[in-house]
């Protein structure tokens, strides 16, 4: 038999057999060993449900046995996804035996197909049919929930990783809040559009209206690479620690922050691109807590945004200095305790409103 493949359905093949061994690597990476676990289970999800929509209808017609495959896997997607995060979020998190009734409805999966194999010739029972569909496509709303629940875990965890480090480009999980966004962005549209089309069209198949099958498949392709590669770039992630009631009264914030500037401005430890709050704490002999608190009551900051104001500032000053013109950029910046071009950039610019060379053009 022959196959007539289009580009889009070629380029599908491609990001599907890049996820397979994606997922099948991501098992042997030693960095957040129980997270990748959940993201292949993830990727491999995403690659069989997608599998059948890459083929012809002729191939399902042929070789009816096909059905009996574990394709569709979307009811897996989400929390796969969901238990994903959650283990790169909570490293000291444990997957327990109560918490497999997430996967359990993968049954409404193969309700459809079921039903297919047993009246292989007949149809008989349309109401159990369309039900099944209905039921099969409703995974849809499995994986938006499970993404958005995901999504609230990694704005947590950034926003507690920003009170105790203040480098985060290893660790920072920025991407899987856009791979996050795009997803919702996209599965909702494609609820939307079924809901919608199906009311206009009423029992007519969907998959080539309007191109809806060949922008479905593109799109879930990208998502496919981006999803494998940046998870397996992914750094091991930081317990972050439950920090200890400081005990301290509110008017001792104000000298201890008087010593914080004080040790900034005349040891410059903000030079340590590795430093950390508990670093600093160890350093002075106080508390994490009450310098956590002394730096978000007195300056409305956090830990990150503290010590790279000082980064900042100390690049300001050599960007200024005609003496210094011959240094390249990064090298102050990495003098001053960034760690990579592009955080550099992007903190300068937070903080400026310029760019660096921006900002050495305007002052020069």
């Amino acid at each position: 038999m022959q196959f007539d493949l289009t580009p889009v359905q070629l380029l599908t093949i491609c990001a599907v057999t890049n996820g397979l061994v994606f997922g099948g690597l991501l098992l042997t990476k030693e960095e957040n060993r129980q997270a990748n676990r959940f993201l292949a289970l993830m990727i491999v999800s995403m690659c069989l449900t997608f599998t059948p929509y890459m083929l012809d209808n002729s191939v399902w017609n042929n070789y009816r046995w096909l059905a009996w495959l574990p394709f569709s896997l979307s009811y897996w997607i989400g929390p796969s996804f969901y238990f994903y995060v959650k283990a790169l979020t909570q490293p000291q998190s444990k997957f327990y035996p109560k918490d497999l009734w997430h996967f359990s409805p993968i049954v409404l999966n193969y309700l459809h197909s079921i039903y297919h194999l047993i009246f292989t010739e007949s149809h008989p029972y349309h109401w159990f049919h369309a039900t099944a569909e209905l039921l099969q496509s409703a995974a849809i709303i499995s994986i938006l929930m499970y993404h958005y629940l995901g999504l609230k875990m990694v704005t947590a965890y950034q926003q507690q990783l920003s009170n105790h480090v203040s480098n985060m480009d290893a660790i920072d999980l920025r991407w899987i809040k856009q791979v996050t966004l795009a997803t919702i962005i996209g599965f909702a549209i494609i609820l939307v559009f079924m809901v919608v089309s199906t009311a206009i069209l009423g029992s007519q198949r969907l998959n080539d209206w309007l191109g809806f099958k060949s922008t479905v498949l593109l799109l879930y392709s990208m998502l496919l690479y981006w999803l494998s590669i940046s998870g397996y770039r992914q750094a091991e992630t930081l317990i972050i620690p439950d920090l200890p009631e400081s005990g301290g009264k509110t008017g001792e914030t104000s000298s201890v922050l008087r010593t914080l500037n004080q040790v900034m401005q005349e040891q410059a430890l903000y030079r340590n691109a590795e430093l950390s709050l508990a670093d600093l704490g160890r350093s002075l002999d106080i508390s994490d807590r009450v310098i956590s608190d002394t730096i978000n009551q007195q300056l409305g900051k956090n830990f990150y945004q503290y010590i790279n104001e000082y980064r900042v500032e100390e690049v300001k000053l050599k960007l200024v200095n005609s003496d210094l013109n011959h240094l390249k950029i990064i090298s102050l910046a990495q003098e001053a305790g960034f760690n990579s071009k592009a955080s550099f950039n992007r903190v300068f610019k937070q903080y400026t409103g310029l760019t660096p060379q921006q900002y050495r053009s305007q002052n020069t």
